[in-house]
């Protein structure tokens, strides 16, 4: 397979127009599943790379109301700590007022981590149901969501076959992590990626290493990659 482990369809050399055909793609997908249910669910990574994603999202699309809005993964953080990927992507759908969306954060109870993750797997059943869509990242180290390599929670999830919410650990801090499982992902109707840069590109493709960025597209051919080679 020499350096083509996976195969990137949707390759760009500029950023815009990468956000501006990932967002085409993702309306005419929630456009098409509200028609035929009356509703959508999509589960989000955060991180700053989906931000301008979010925002022309949020833009653009002219439904969002419809659709139910969850997160791939979180740091166990306050939702006022500057790593919440909750406020993060909050702060990325200000067009309308905060009664239009419905995002629903992993943090309910910062101060009893246990009790939160019950709480978090009561209000998720309708993404463990079934999740329409799901944007991922991918770390230099190969992690999606919060699955990471070397991790012992982290195997947890990537090999139940359950679809649920789990706690890991990151070897960067905030480490509390919680994560959806590898089997609640990958059984997701339609998964979108968003990665650059050449460092992540040599990750994707490494035939040495079994990282769950390997496992996720082993298991699912049909992610839609969507790459933005901006390495000069």
């Amino acid at each position: 397979m020499g350096n083509q482990r996976f195969e990137i369809t949707n390759l760009f050399h500029d950023n815009n127009d990468l956000i501006k055909a990932m967002v085409a793609a993702i309306i005419e997908e929630l456009n098409d599943i509200i028609i035929r249910k009356g509703g959508a669910t999509m589960l989000l990574s955060g991180g700053s790379t989906p931000g301008p994603l979010y925002k022309l999202l949020d833009k653009q699309c002219t439904f969002l109301e419809k659709v139910k809005i969850g997160l791939v993964d979180e740091r166990y953080v306050p939702v006022s700590s500057e790593f919440s990927n909750e406020q993060y992507i909050k702060n990325c759908f200000l067009k309308h007022p905060k009664t239009f969306y419905q995002i629903t954060g992993m943090v309910m109870d910062s101060e009893d981590e246990k009790r939160n993750l019950e709480q978090v797997r009561i209000e998720y059943q309708d993404f463990v149901n079934q999740t329409d869509i799901i944007i991922l990242g991918m770390g230099t180290d190969g992690h999606i969501a919060s699955i990471f390599p070397r991790d012992e929670e982290s195997l947890i999830a990537l090999s139940t076959n359950e679809k649920e919410i789990l706690k890991t650990t990151a070897p960067s801090e905030p480490s509390h992590r919680i994560t959806c499982s590898m089997k609640m992902i990958t059984e997701a109707t339609s998964i979108y990626m968003l990665f650059h840069g050449n460092e992540k590109r040599k990750v994707l493709h490494d035939e040495t290493e079994s990282l769950p960025i390997h496992d996720l597209l082993e298991k699912r051919k049909d992610v839609k990659l969507f790459y933005l080679d901006d390495d000069k």
